[in-house]
């Protein structure tokens, strides 16, 4: 938001006053820190300051046209009234900053710096006699879009030295410190607001910097006994008043493994502040399975049962209790969320029951599930039926015959829920533990079922689907012939069109009913044609796909499908149109741009690339800049919680693989730009300081903390990564592929770290091959070449080591092929796949 005048002028700050207490404001002086507290008028600095709408000074009337023009965008004339302004105030600070806002808005950064810079200088000067609040934010705001914060905080340092009980000075400050992830200083800067204050709020505020220290900066544990301790000597002065303040609270005692105080502090008073009871007893119950009182865990988990009876992951946790399966509990984040996946084949192998008690507990959980309503408004509800299909799995699991009883449980919950769009991800992890025939035997009881339930057209069609779907999971679909995939393709596809009547009423950005149907259809296709290499097929499958969005253009899932199928094609301008249409934004860049940005970084497409890339870290770059907005919005709404998620996040983004691949590609594109302007080659290895920083970026210390955010389930089977695609590969017709188990992130890092030393090999070799050239070279700088040389020659052995070949067979390689030529391996791959797709053309001719 822009800055403005005081949110309250004098005049209603009295009114307020008057209201509250029926006295006069001038005797009032202790009511004005719990006015403030209650977002009533601003403290009694900055009403001298901004005294009837005054900001540095200056009335509102003269700079409030300013404001006025700089929303509307209006630069100029706002440049021309501030000009106006600055005559009549050559050295006020504010309307310095205003200058410095309008001219980097205009795009002159320099400028908006030199003049932010003497509004500084006025700041520090003895002669000013009072620093409000607006002139330091409006100054902070130019100064973080010039990447200048560490300039505002200084700022505000001096300004909270002069005013050392300015509440408003001191909350800038600890801004300045948050925007800064300067979690020490946060601390410091919170604990004087709280002993200013007293207010609970800031208090928390030194709590939360507490945790974010330990969480992200490896400090020691002592520092959560301080923020125990803290927290203990304010509750029992003051007790807590904030639900908030009591999941702080509960947390600190949680890391550090006091689960007996904080279940003491849940059952006692405090307690009450959670007022939903349910939340509570989640709470109780983590605890409690993490103190390994399972017996206690189990009670507390049955009562959240009994009131949310669709609560799978409160069922979870109350099995996994009832078996004693200690997983997940000590693998928590700082906000309690337990990553308990109760349906890994692990569980069972770690359960240490004997079997008689083991058939006991799983019978007494089946008991009570049994006892669980079935039906919540009208609805059946999906837990109780998947809690029977969970504990005949780890009936089997444990190696206890089930009798057919986890079929059964199937096939009840198909009963009732096979309409549903969830019905296959809900039951996909159970099928893994059925054998081949199993699934087969599944698959034909689910068919024979369909054709019984009787239903109306819209679940109809959902069970068909769910059909299809399962085929497809299950991979089934291999085994049959190719007439039988011909007739499934067009089984599907005339499904889809005799049922888009049902979509009609929907919203054209809603999904319609069965769109599922063209991705599977292209899906068996695709499968056809890596069968049979007949091209035809690939073609049918692109028309498929641009059909379905010619009926509705926001299926994304076909958007993806097209993309990599024109990638496959060679057809990149298409792929890249394609990808353009996803209509891609804000965090789904980090996850999502694996579907185009490897394709394009080994393509001639240079300036959609350079568009892409650009796009992408601007995104990441605005966000680093701007997510502290998020954490001090968190902090003044008193959700602390979301401070720390907000810092965690911004970490994750931070260490991403592909933020650290974008910043070295970005910097070999612009040298493949300017390959041929030795100068304009020299400037770009310039500006990343002759490819040192690429290096010092992808450094092991660096390496060992990237994250891989790529969201790679919303890729094709015939592509489960970057650098896989079975359509390349002959078809066995023996496996389905799985692409679970596709993922190489370590690859991924080794491309990261071969690529950041091109820019330095660039720069070391026309060093190198520059001074050979010459005739007569001075000592100095023979020293200075062979420095030059043997970092190469050492930036070489590194970058063949990491190719997998020693220096000297990476010679011989190269030798070899000078006087040999032979195609690189790349290249042969390439014409492997240009011959292939020739080959198949003509067959299909």
């Amino acid at each position: 938001a822009t800055p403005g005048p005081p949110l309250l002028p004098r005049p209603l700050c009295w009114e307020l006053c008057k209201r509250e207490t029926g006295r006069e404001p001038e005797t009032l002086a202790s009511l004005v820190p719990r006015l403030r507290s209650q977002g009533g008028p601003p403290p009694p600095e900055r009403l001298m300051a901004s005294k009837f709408g005054m900001a540095g000074g200056i009335p509102e009337r003269r700079f409030r046209p300013i404001w006025d023009a700089v929303d509307s965008r209006q630069f100029k004339a706002a440049l021309k009234l501030c000009a106006g302004l600055l005559a009549k105030y050559p050295n006020s600070p504010y309307a310095l900053a205003l200058k410095a806002l309008i001219l980097e808005r205009m795009g002159k950064p320099d400028e908006a710096l030199d003049i932010c810079l003497n509004a500084r200088e006025q700041l520090f000067d003895g002669d000013i006699v009072h620093i409000d609040d607006l002139t330091l934010s409006t100054l902070q705001m130019v100064l973080q879009r010039l990447n200048r914060l560490d300039l505002a905080t200084s700022c505000y340092e001096h300004a909270c030295g002069r005013y050392p009980n300015n509440l408003e000075l001191m909350m800038g400050l600890f801004n300045c410190y948050v925007r800064e992830y300067s979690f020490v200083k946060q601390q410091q800067t919170a604990i004087k607001m709280y002993k200013i204050m007293g207010e609970e709020r800031f208090l928390l505020w030194a709590v939360c910097s507490i945790q974010l220290q330990v969480l992200c900066n490896n400090a020691g544990e002592k520092l959560l006994s301080l923020a125990e301790a803290l927290l203990k000597k304010h509750v029992a002065a003051h007790s807590l008043h904030e639900p908030e303040a009591l999941l702080v609270y509960v947390s600190v005692l949680e890391q550090q493994a006091k689960y007996g105080a904080a279940l003491e502090i849940l059952s006692g008073s405090l307690g009450s502040l959670l007022a939903i009871e349910v939340d509570k007893l989640r709470m109780q119950g983590r605890l409690l399975a993490r103190s390994c009182d399972y017996d206690a865990a189990v009670n507390v988990f049955q009562k959240v049962l009994e009131l949310c009876p669709d609560d799978w992951e409160s069922f979870l946790h109350y099995l996994g209790c009832l078996l004693e399966e200690d997983v997940g509990w000590s693998e928590e984040n700082f906000s309690g969320q337990v990553d308990f996946n109760g349906t890994g084949t692990e569980l069972c192998k770690r359960s240490h029951l004997a079997e008689d008690l083991f058939e006991e507990r799983v019978s007494s959980a089946l008991s009570f599930v049994q006892k669980l309503p079935m039906v919540v408004n009208s609805d059946p509800i999906r837990c109780p039926y998947l809690a029977k299909i969970e504990i005949e799995k780890r009936r089997r699991l444990y190696g206890k015959a089930d009798n057919g009883k986890l079929q059964e449980a199937l096939l009840e919950y198909f009963y009732r829920f096979s309409h549903l769009s969830s019905f296959t991800s809900d039951v996909e992890i159970f099928l893994d533990v059925l054998t081949h025939q199993e699934k087969n035997e599944l698959l034909e009881k689910f068919r024979q079922l369909t054709e019984s339930i009787p239903n109306t057209s819209l679940q109809t069609l959902g069970q068909a689907v769910t059909n299809f779907r399962l085929q497809e999971l299950l991979g089934t679909t291999f085994k049959h012939p190719d007439s039988e995939l011909k007739d499934t393709s067009l089984r599907m596809m005339d499904m889809y069109c005799k049922n888009l009547s049902l979509s009609k009423d929907l919203d054209p950005q809603e999904n319609m009913h069965g769109e599922e149907l063209l991705s599977m259809a292209c899906n068996v296709l695709v499968q056809l044609f890596w069968r049979s290499g007949r091209i035809g097929y690939l073609l049918e499958a692109i028309m498929v796909l641009e059909f379905g969005l010619t009926v509705r253009r926001h299926v994304w899932q076909c958007k993806i499908l097209l993309l990599h199928l024109y990638s496959y094609l060679g057809a990149l301008p298409l792929a890249y149109e394609w990808y353009g249409a996803l209509e891609i934004k804000n965090i789904l860049v980090e996850t999502v741009s694996h579907h185009i940005l490897p394709q394009m970084l080994k393509s001639p497409l240079w300036s959609d690339l350079s568009d892409l890339m650009r796009e992408y870290l601007k995104f990441m770059d605005d966000y680093m800049r701007e997510a502290a907005d998020l954490t001090f919005v968190a902090y003044r709404h008193r959700n602390y919680s979301k401070v720390t998620e907000f810092v965690l996040f911004k970490e994750r983004l931070e260490h991403s693989c592909q933020y650290l691949l974008a910043k070295i590609e970005t910097s070999i594109l612009q040298l493949k730009q300017k390959a041929d302007n030795l100068e304009e080659t020299e400037c770009v290895l310039e500006n990343c300081n002759f490819g040192i920083e690429l290096l010092q970026l992808s450094k092991e210390e660096t390496c060992k903390s990237l994250t891989f955010n790529e969201d790679f389930q919303s890729r094709p089977w015939w592509s489960p990564t970057p650098d896989v695609n079975y359509l390349f590969e002959p078809f066995d017709g023996i496996h389905c592929p799985n692409p679970k188990s596709a993922v190489d992130n370590q690859a991924m890092l080794c491309k990261v770290i071969e690529r950041s030393f091109l820019p330095r090999l660039v720069y070391l070799s026309i060093q190198t091959a520059s001074s050979s050239s010459k005739e007569n070279v001075e000592s100095i700088g023979s020293s200075f070449d062979n420095k030059n040389s043997s970092e190469l020659k050492s930036l070489l052995e590194r970058y063949s080591r990491n190719l997998g070949h020693s220096f000297e067979e990476a010679i011989k390689v190269l030798a070899g092929t000078s006087e040999n030529p032979k195609p690189f391996k790349i290249f042969a791959h390439v014409n492997m796949h240009q011959s292939y797709m020739v080959k198949h053309a003509r067959q299909t001719d």
